[in-house]
């Protein structure tokens, strides 16, 4: 392996890594989500006493569950698919169509992160917020979309390069 697929596999094996470490901590939002909409339910109909915070940071926490581990997703191929005509297609016609169908998703969550990048630096900026009791800042949502789509575009840009060059996955 040459200095190039030294330098790729290393990229490879961090982003891999990385979208673990992602997934772990989603995984961990989305417990804490199900204890505090929990302490919610017991607050309100046992006590009386609702919480002001309990549903918002449960929304916040839900976003960046869903963005940070999509990447995961991509990674370990159980994002929706429709394969029930590649399913009977000849193995090198099925490499070309998911190299194809992962750079797709590239491109894809490439815009979607660009475009989404400007409007949470834009509410950074002007200091929008939610409006709620809260009154958390907008970017910490907004956020999400351009750091969950870039890991969605760069994890699938890998493994693109993975079904191209038959690159091993790290584990």
């Amino acid at each position: 392996m040459g200095a190039l697929g030294r330098i790729r596999a290393s990229i490879a094996a961090g982003l891999d890594r990385l979208a673990a470490a992602l997934s772990t901590f989603a995984a961990w939002l989305l417990f804490l989500i199900g204890a505090m909409l929990t302490y919610e339910v017991v607050a309100r109909y046992f006590f009386t006493a609702p919480t002001i915070w309990a549903e918002e940071l449960s929304r916040l926490f839900l976003i960046w569950a869903v963005f940070v581990a999509s990447a995961s997703l991509i990674k370990s191929r159980h994002h929706i698919r429709v394969s029930v005509v590649i399913d009977h297609a000849p193995p090198g016609l099925r490499r070309l169509a998911d190299i194809f169908s992962l750079l797709f998703v590239a491109v894809i969550a490439g815009v979607v992160a660009f475009n989404g990048a400007p409007i949470a630096a834009q509410s950074f900026e002007v200091g929008r917020t939610t409006g709620s009791m809260l009154d958390i800042p907008s970017w910490w949502m907004q956020a999400s979309i351009p750091v969950g789509f870039g890991l969605i575009a760069a994890q699938a840009i890998v493994e693109a390069l993975r079904a191209a060059t038959q690159m091993p996955e790290v584990k």
